[in-house]
């Protein structure tokens, strides 16, 4: 499946916002009045916030829309779009020359858009640029970890993309910023990676210029719920992951280096599945060791077939 394709905006004379926030929210009214005001308290203010809400219930609809505040543009989708159909909706509505996307729980330094779009003044070929994070408990309360890489301010987009190929473990925040020409030029959000979609939409954006680094924990993430469908291991997560490694991994590379980096990305799945496989049988996840039995039959090799025979 090919990544959506993002027109231009249609100019109609009115003035467009030098960002525009696309804050994909569902059922969290908990959270979201909370994730608004730091995004209305911005140093920053010459931005836009679309909030598209996949909930389906009213809750949420009651709390954003008790804002008051004209850059907030609030839309509830008819049927659930899911990730990344939500994100994907809220980018094509956005008007702003750079567009940042703030997850529905998750709150942000005062500081964060204005050093995101400094940056992209500093170099003219950024694809992409994003920032350090700290993680926060699902009430709030800080886990006291800060997440900043050792990475530079500029990096240029093939070193970037073969050091992502270097882990499943992804260092790029989902609430990057984003040029919307880029997204234009190079495609939205590719379903065909679901929950995952950011990981593959950096690899992809890699190929289209320099990544910037703010090495500040400008955003706070907060801790999935406890029944999240997406906590613990998720086979579907790994299938689009492996997919996405396999996908990319040629354009990393060239000549010996490249089949060498095949091999290894194979060697790596293999422990990879492995390893998750046993967590599943160390947790007593009856659901997640059946599911995946049936991925490692049709994707394993001899070690974690090995594993998953045990009983």
């Amino acid at each position: 499946m090919a990544a959506p394709s993002l027109k231009p905006v249609e100019e109609n004379g009115t003035r467009r916002p030098l960002v525009s926030v696309v804050m994909p929210t569902y059922r969290r009214p908990h959270h979201i009045a909370e994730t608004v005001h730091s995004i209305l308290d911005q140093t920053c203010q010459d931005f836009e916030l679309l909030v598209r809400d996949d909930s389906p219930d009213d809750e949420t609809e009651r709390v954003v829309t008790a804002i008051l505040d004209p850059r907030i543009r609030y839309h509830r989708n008819p049927e659930r779009l899911a990730m990344p159909g939500n994100l994907n909706s809220g980018i094509a509505d956005a008007r702003g020359r750079y567009i940042a996307v703030c997850h529905d729980h998750d709150l942000h330094d005062r500081t964060r858009l204005e050093k995101m779009v400094r940056l992209f003044g500093e170099h003219e070929d950024l694809a992409f640029v994003h920032t350090g994070i700290s993680t926060i408990r699902e009430d709030g309360t800080s886990l006291g970890v800060d997440h900043v890489g050792d990475f530079r301010r500029y990096t240029p987009g093939p070193e970037w993309l073969r050091f992502l190929l270097s882990s499943f473990s992804c260092p790029v925040a989902a609430d990057a910023m984003v040029p919307r020409s880029i997204y234009e030029r190079h495609g939205l959000y590719d379903p065909d990676y679901g929950f995952i979609a950011d990981v593959e939409m950096w690899m992809r954006l890699s190929l289209a210029g320099g990544v910037g680094f703010v090495a500040e924990p400008l955003s706070k993430i907060r801790e999935r719920e406890a029944d999240h469908e997406y906590l613990g291991v998720n086979w579907r997560v790994i299938d689009s992951l492996a997919r996405i490694h396999r996908r990319y991994s040629p354009k990393g590379y060239s000549g010996v280096s490249r089949w060498w980096s095949g091999l290894g990305l194979d060697l790596r799945l293999e422990r990879y599945i492995a390893i998750h496989y046993l967590i599943c049988v160390k947790r007593k996840d009856k659901a997640g060791r059946a599911a995946g039995r049936q991925y490692i039959r049709q994707n394993g090799r001899v070690l974690s077939r090995t594993l998953a025979r045990l009983r």
